[in-house]
């Protein structure tokens, strides 16, 4: 007796290809130390969380609730600093400008 061939509707076809392209979501503890432009080490005394769980948390995930949302806050926060930062250099720039 031979192999069972499945066939699949092009549905199905379209449903893979669209999960398979999708790209895997980045680490948050890599995220923040990238974003940030620090250490693993680095990132464990701004937070107070020891080294050795936020080198778990990168390796291997599962960061806690209240981890997650730590990190999305100091992310932001970044985020917004940065946009502050370009704003006041815009500002300064505009008024130096003579008419």
């Amino acid at each position: 007796m031979g192999r069972k061939k499945t066939i699949k509707t092009i549905d199905e076809v379209l449903e893979n290809s669209k999960t398979d392209q999708q790209p895997q979501e980045e680490n948050l503890v890599k995220k923040t130390c990238r974003e940030l432009g620090i250490t693993q080490k680095e990132l464990a005394e701004i937070t107070k969380f020891k080294e050795q769980t936020i080198r778990n948390w990168s390796s291997k995930g599962g960061l806690p609730d209240y981890a997650e949302a730590f990190f999305n806050i100091i992310l932001k926060f970044h985020y917004h600093k940065e946009t502050l930062v370009h704003f006041l250099n815009f500002s300064k720039n505009i008024q130096s400008i003579k008419i």
